[in-house]
């Protein structure tokens, strides 16, 4: 090696020592000659005990990477060669690399040495797995979860479940806005007045309906919060579908407010529907009446028919009652076979009995219930609220006493008291 060679050498050696790339240099049988300080750096390693015989750099489960690289080192040795391989870090764990190596020949054009240099991958490796992480639980979330553009309403991404949900394909989704699936963001004002509310507390939970793609809608509950990603603001809301607990409010009300047959209305209604008619009465010195309507043979339809045949009945005689009444009125079943029906803001007596007249009308034809055609009449008791005559619990123990006359009269009758 002449003097220039020498100098040469030195300081790509100089350079080496400097450079925060970690450079690796062998000998043709794979034994180091040389490590950088960068190299030693990354594994952990602070004096020259990397020279050490008994050390070995190479990760042991990629060992057999070693003898790969050589055969094709051996076959094209001035041909760069690039691969991932994991290094072993002082304290045992793995670092994992990009491994680009070619060798430097001598005068004579025989390989003199092996020159590497390898790239970190452990940060990015940890950064992928973490993505990879983040979008398995995003995906497999139970909520839809969505990234909006907080200017425009604009979505920029959404997980699997937000897109199906709605009946899109993810493309399709991407290139619509918020008031695409919520009716009530309709013009640009009624967006920024939005975003001014989430501004203003930071983050919202709402309840709202979402449009899906064929037009039918359903409820959910969105967790809406504002996010700052790389100088930007963006809007981070996680949609919960409602529906189901919306069903079971919907049911809560139900039994507590309505009979669980008929699903007419229960007393409890019944009272708060009676003062407010009362109420309304007084004011307009209007009419109120009662209608206490019974079937005359249910015990019977029971006996011969079954229960299942006598609940039919009862849903039957809801259902018509209610579509002889106006909808101010009120029809709610007291129990058994007897149904109470209240009409309120009447002027003469006369409509009354036209009312009680239709009633009645409604049970001349037979039930068809499960195949069978099935006759049940019914008697109707009247009484009258008129100029502060009575209350409403003795105006119906009155309708109810007139029913019990209109028994008497063979059934399938009317009678006033």
């Amino acid at each position: 090696m002449t003097a220039n060679d020498a100098e040469i050498e030195y300081s790509i050696y100089r350079l080496f020592e400097i450079t925060p790339t970690p450079i690796v240099l062998s000998y043709p049988d794979g034994k180091l000659e040389y490590v950088n300080p960068a190299l030693k750096a990354m594994l952990g390693y602070q004096d020259d005990d990397i020279y050490e015989d008994d050390v070995v750099i190479t990760y042991l489960d990629d060992i057999h990477l070693n003898k790969k690289i050589r055969q094709q080192l051996l076959e094209k040795p001035f041909t760069p060669i690039q691969i991932e391989k994991r290094y072993q870090h002082k304290l045992g764990h793995a670092i994992y690399t990009q491994l680009n190596i070619v060798a430097q020949a001598n005068e004579q054009g025989i390989v003199k040495r092996y020159i590497a240099q390898l790239v970190d991958l452990t940060s990015i490796k940890k950064l992928d797995a973490a993505e990879i992480l983040l979008n398995h639980l995003v995906n497999q979330s139970n909520d839809a979860i969505y990234v909006v553009d907080p200017k425009f309403g604009q979505f920029l991404n959404c997980n699997e479940l937000a897109h199906r949900r709605l009946g899109y394909s993810k493309d399709e989704l991407l290139k619509l806005s918020v008031a695409d699936i919520r009716s009530d963001i309709e013009r640009p004002e009624h967006w920024q007045a939005f975003i001014d509310k989430i501004k203003a507390k930071g983050s919202l939970i709402i309840e709202s309906e979402h449009v899906r793609k064929d037009g039918t809608s359903f409820p959910v509950e969105a967790n809406i919060s504002f996010t700052h990603h790389h100088n930007s603001d963006y809007l981070l809301s996680i949609v919960r579908d409602i529906s189901r607990r919306k069903q079971k409010e919907r049911e809560a009300i139900e039994r507590s407010n309505l009979d669980p047959l008929t699903k007419l209305p229960n007393r409890r209604i019944l009272e708060k529907k009676l003062e407010e008619m009362f109420a309304k009465a007084k004011a307009k010195q209007s009419i109120i009446a009662f209608m206490y309507v019974d079937l005359d043979n249910f015990k019977q339809i029971n006996d011969n028919f079954g229960h299942s045949i006598g609940d039919d009945i009862l849903v039957g005689t809801a259902n018509r009652l209610k579509n002889c009444v106006r909808q101010s009125d009120i029809v709610t079943r007291l129990g058994g076979d007897e149904f109470l029906i209240v009409m309120s803001n009447i002027d003469k007596e006369a409509y009354v009995e036209v009312m009680a007249a239709k009633v009645l009308k409604e049970f001349a034809s037979p039930f068809k219930v499960q195949k069978q055609m099935i006759q049940a009449d019914a008697s109707i008791g009247v009484s009258i609220y008129m100029n502060n005559n009575n209350d409403a619990h003795t105006l119906i123990q009155l309708a109810d006493e007139a029913m019990y006359q209109a028994k008497k009269q063979s059934g399938s009758s009317v009678y006033y008291l």
